[in-house]
This record gives structure tokens, C-alpha cells and sequence, in this order.
């Protein structure tokens, strides 16, 4: 088996394993500080906008380095799945995160993860950059 299959494979057992739901809401689902923890699953439009409208937000890139350096979305972070898997992050609870893989398997269960250990403000890239392309959703305005 190729090490991306044996990744998403891993990806889909783990994303079972904490839930499988694609779009979870936990608390008030307001984002607001001090509010109860969000996690959402949002469509490539639906980020392009929330790129460009909150600057605070940390995008987090969850695939390995070799697909990172094929190429990414602008301003955003590689931190992969692994690393997650291993507890080896270091990401603010109190700022919004956006988490994108290639199909949205990866970044779901680390959201889900996220989301479980606290943090207030999660997405995940429902598709991936795979739904982004297909969708054709023009790359983000700079933040």
C-alpha cells in the first residue's frame, strides 16, 4: 500500500473513531470569545471568505510536506497529521482555525481532536484543496 492510501486510510479509521460526522456543532456555534467551542465542516466558498475577512485566523495545513510543497493555499501552515496524532502542536485555543487537507478526511479528525481538547473556533475544509480545485474557488485576497 502507498504511503498517501495507508495516510488516508489511517485518516478514515481515526475520523470513525472520534466521530464520524462531517459537520459538528458543540455549544452556542457562535465563535464569539468566551462562547462554547465550534466545529464546523464549511465549503471551499464559505473559506475563501473567512481567509479574507478574519485575520486572526491560523490556517493549518494537515498534509505531509511532500504534497505541502506541491503547492497550498497562501499563508497557511504545515503542521501534518502525524504531528497532531502525536499531540506534537502548538496552535492558540483562543483564535480560529482553519484545517485543510487534499480531501478533508485528515482535517477532519484533527478538528474533531481540536475541538475535543478545547480550542473555541475550528473549521474544516469540507472536500479539501481536491473540492477548492474542483470548485474552482479563485485563490484568497491577502489577509
Amino acid at each position: 500500500m502507498k504511503k498517501p492510501v495507508l495516510i488516508a486510510a489511517i485518516a478514515l479509521v481515526l475520523t470513525a473513531t472520534v466521530g464520524a460526522s462531517a459537520y459538528i456543532y458543540l455549544g452556542s456555534g457562535s465563535g464569539t470569545p468566551g462562547a462554547a467551542s465550534t466545529f464546523a465542516s464549511i465549503s471551499p466558498l464559505e473559506a475563501k471568505s473567512l481567509i479574507e475577512t478574519r485575520g486572526e485566523l491560523q490556517l493549518i495545513d494537515c498534509r505531509s510536506p511532500e504534497e505541502f510543497r506541491g503547492g497550498a493555499l497562501p499563508g497557511s501552515r504545515l503542521i501534518p497529521f502525524w504531528e497532531f496524532t502525536k499531540g506534537n502542536y502548538d496552535l492558540p485555543k483562543d483564535k480560529p482555525i482553519l484545517l485543510v487537507c487534499a480531501v478533508g478526511g485528515r482535517s477532519l479528525a484533527v478538528g474533531q481532536l481540536l475541538s475535543s481538547k478545547g480550542y473555541r473556533e475550528v473549521y474544516n475544509l469540507r472536500g479539501g484543496l481536491e473540492a477548492w480545485i474542483e470548485q474552482r474557488v479563485p485563490l484568497p485576497g491577502k489577509r
